[in-house]
């Protein structure tokens, strides 16, 4: 009975649910046109938050469709702009896990918007874990993370006034019961994680009752909204190669494939860049994706779908792709190197396909025709190419022959010429050696005959070096006479120069004395006056007589330190009194008369020597030959 009521009790709770949230739930209403807003909406890649922002593309409202992960924000995205035909649809990045990412989208938002009109905040977990910050991930994606968004966006918000902030919170707060100690502690079991959930959709109910509060009279209003009940839910599990457990007439069960589809590309009468319309066929091998999140993209586009209409939806997208690349490239790029061009097709198709959750295994080209000929020339062109090149190959292969016939001739001649050279260069080099030898036995003979001639100017060269020595000995000899000579002179010149003149002057002196004394007895009365003057002629005579002897001690000196100069002085010294000797015998004649011819020069040489000689000798000696009577009378001859 107990379970009978309960089961009732079930039952009309699941009918007022669907009844007044579905059946009897009032169509929403407000402003009916958005153009100009914008409105950011997270977590509306699926669910609530897809709706939501369906229902703001379909009022002209700019919407950012704030998601997770790309592929399926992407699509959604796809999906609102082709359903609303609102293009003003976009996705941007955002984890609420994770606080870097809710700054980063932050920035990047306020960086390229310029309004922010709504702010809907509807991610949100039942599931638990752990993040990097230590929060538990209920706490960080359902409270903490919308809140730093709302902190970020704020200003962006109070600019575009009047405006709004939403969050979806849950009739689940009502159990929630902060506790701030243990918001750090890991949330274990099912039971905390319900209790986890309901305290942060308390939060989230406080934060937008605290936030209206804050913001009363900005222009900004904000809500705390219950979803509300609806058929269905928003888990769904994708299963393949496996099975899985589903109830009759509750769960939703479909099936797709993913097998390889085989597609055939045809495109006809499509100009290249060149304007040649071709014919191209292909072949492209595609199936749908098995990871995760691709998979779940894939259900979405696909589920409900034959795999006819996949393939269909696949073929468009490949012809198309294919049209527009054969439209940039030439005919010869096309037929000629078709891998690369297939290759192209793959890279450029890939992101399309690949946002529908299907990958391309493999595309090839199949064929490549064309009905105006072009190609048939190009093998015509090709085949006369091939042609002369083939011409050209045999005419290059006779002239190769040619060339390598002269050129085996000339390595012979080469050859032959290289032993010829050898051959010669081995006579020379034994010519040479035979040179080399004679040469040497040249210089042995001519050294043995040179021997005696060698040996024979040796000994002359020692007999010359005993009579340069003998002749050096005679030198000495004669030095040593010549000084004793030199001395010989000395003395001589003193005997016969220098006591003459001292007993001369001694004389002299004497005679004046005896005048002075003969002067004095004469005349007494000029004794004084003449006693002066003979003490005055007595002085000079007696400076005289010393000069003259200092004179002659000095000449004996220099004669004796001179050698052959002073030998040369006493010859000139002497040469007056010789001349006066020989020409004693002249003093007996009275006139001396000098005859010659006409052309006779002795009369004129005779009478310039006679001129000549007395200024000589007395520039030489001091001596005046002219004093000389009888050459005074000579020199004052006629001739």
């Amino acid at each position: 009975m107990e379970a009978l009521l309960l089961g009732t009790g079930l039952l009309l709770g699941a009918y007022v649910l669907v009844y007044y949230n579905l059946v009897k739930a009032p169509p929403c209403g407000g402003i009916g046109n958005l153009r100009g807003r914008t409105a950011v909406v997270t977590g509306a890649n699926s669910g609530i938050g897809k709706m939501t922002a369906l229902e703001l593309a379909r009022r002209g409202a700019r919407v950012v469709l704030a998601c997770r992960s790309r592929e399926r924000g992407e699509a959604a995205a796809f999906d609102l702009r082709q359903e609303s035909g609102n293009n003003e649809v976009i996705f941007m990045a955002l984890d609420l896990a994770n606080l870097a990412s809710v700054r980063a989208f932050a920035t990047a938002f306020l960086s390229s918007e310029p309004r922010l009109d709504i702010l809907i905040h509807n991610a949100g977990i039942s599931s638990c874990g752990r993040t990097r910050e230590a929060f538990n991930l209920l706490l960080r994606v359902n409270h903490i993370g919308p809140f730093l968004l709302t902190h970020l966006l704020l200003p962006c918000l109070k600019a575009c006034a009047p405006s709004r902030v939403v969050v979806v919170a849950s009739a689940a707060h009502c159990r929630g019961r902060l506790d701030f100690k243990r918001l750090d502690r890991p949330v274990v079991g099912w039971r905390q994680e319900l209790r986890a959930y309901a305290d942060t959709k308390l939060a989230n109910v406080l934060f937008a009752r605290e936030l209206a509060n804050q913001l009363e009279g900005t222009g900004i209003t904000c809500y705390a909204a219950h979803p509300g009940g609806c058929c269905g839910s928003d888990y769904k599990q994708y299963v393949f190669g496996g099975w899985a457990w589903a109830w009759w007439c509750i769960s939703d069960t479909q099936r797709l494939s993913l097998e390889v589809m085989t597609i055939l590309c045809r495109c006809e009468n499509i100009e290249t860049s060149e304007g040649v319309p071709l014919f191209v066929t292909g072949v492209a091998q595609v199936k749908i994706m098995t990871e995760k999140e691709l998979l779940a993209v894939a259900c979405e586009q696909f589920l409900g779908k034959n795999v006819q209409d996949i393939k269909n939806v696949v073929l468009q997208t490949l012809e198309g792709h294919l049209r527009s690349i054969l439209g940039t490239l030439t005919v010869e790029q096309i037929y000629q190197d078709r891998d690369q061009f297939a290759k192209l097709v793959r890279e450029v198709a890939a992101p399309d396909v690949g946002r529908m959750g299907i990958e391309i295994l493999s595309f090839t080209i199949k064929d490549v025709y064309d009905k105006v000929d072009y190609l048939s020339s190009l093998g015509k062109t090709q085949t006369a190419v091939v042609q002369r090149d083939a011409d050209i190959g045999v005419a290059e292969a006779e002239r190769d022959a040619g060339i390598r016939e002269a050129e085996c001739k000339k390595e012979m001649l080469d050859v032959k010429f290289m032993a010829d050279t050898k051959i010669a260069d081995s006579k020379r080099a034994f010519e040479l050696q035979k040179s080399a030898f004679s040469e040497e036995v040249n210089i042995k003979t001519a050294e043995a005959q040179l021997a005696y001639e060698l040996q024979g100017a040796r000994e002359q060269q020692k007999i010359r070096q005993e009579e340069i020595e003998i002749e050096v000995v005679q030198r000495k000899k004669q030095i040593a006479v010549e000084a004793q000579e030199i001395l010989r002179t000395d003395k001589e010149l003193i005997a016969t120069v220098r006591r003459p003149a001292e007993a001369e002057a001694h004389r002299i002196q004497q005679i004046a004395e005896g005048e002075k004394v003969k002067q004095v007895l004469l005349a007494q009365a000029e004794a004084e006056k003449i006693r002066k003057i003979g003490e005055a002629e007595a002085a000079v005579i007696e400076a005289m007589g010393k000069a003259e002897a200092e004179r002659m001690k000095l000449k004996a000196e220099a004669y004796q330190k001179y050698g052959d100069a002073a030998k040369m002085a006493l010859v000139l010294e002497a040469l007056p009194q010789i001349a006066a000797k020989i020409a004693a015998p002249l003093t007996k004649v009275d006139e001396i008369v000098v005859l010659s011819g006409d052309n006779s020069k002795v009369t004129s040489e005779v009478n310039r020597l006679l001129a000549e000689l007395p200024a000589s000798v007395h520039a030489l000696t001091g001596v005046d030959l002219s004093k000389i009577p009888l050459i005074k009378k000579a020199t004052g001859v006629q001739v």
